[in-house]
C-alpha cells in the first residue's frame, strides 16, 4: 500500500507542475527553471540553456503508465536536453503511386 501511496503522491506532484501551464526543467545544481513555453518550443528556440546561461539537465516526467506515443515524445525531449538542442529531422513524404506527396 505504501508503494501505491508513493506513486499517487508522485503523480499528484507531476500533475500540479503541469496544471499551472508552466514547463519545469531541472538545471545544473538541482534547481528548477520554469517557463510558460512548452518543452518542444523552448528547446527549439533556446536549446538546453536558461536565459542566464545555466544548463538544463532534465525534463522531469513520469515513465510508468505512460502511453507509447507520449513516452516517445518524452524520449525526444530527453535526447534534446542531452544534446543541448532540439533538432528535428527533415520531413519526408510518403510515395503514393510512385510519386511523392508535396
Amino acid at each position: 500500500m505504501a508503494t501505491v501511496d508513493a506513486r499517487l503522491a508522485s503523480l499528484r506532484k507531476f500533475l500540479e507542475s503541469h496544471a499551472s501551464g508552466e514547463t519545469v526543467f531541472i538545471v545544473e545544481g538541482g534547481g528548477e527553471f520554469h517557463t510558460s513555453e512548452d518543452p518542444f518550443s523552448y528547446l527549439l528556440e533556446h536549446g538546453a540553456y536558461t536565459p542566464d546561461g545555466t544548463r538544463i539537465v532534465l525534463f522531469p516526467h513520469s515513465i510508468e503508465g505512460v502511453d507509447p506515443l507520449s513516452l516517445s515524445l518524452y524520449q525526444l525531449i530527453d535526447e534534446a536536453v542531452e544534446k543541448g538542442r532540439l533538432t528535428l529531422p527533415a520531413l519526408e513524404s510518403d510515395e503514393i503511386g510512385g510519386k511523392a506527396l508535396e
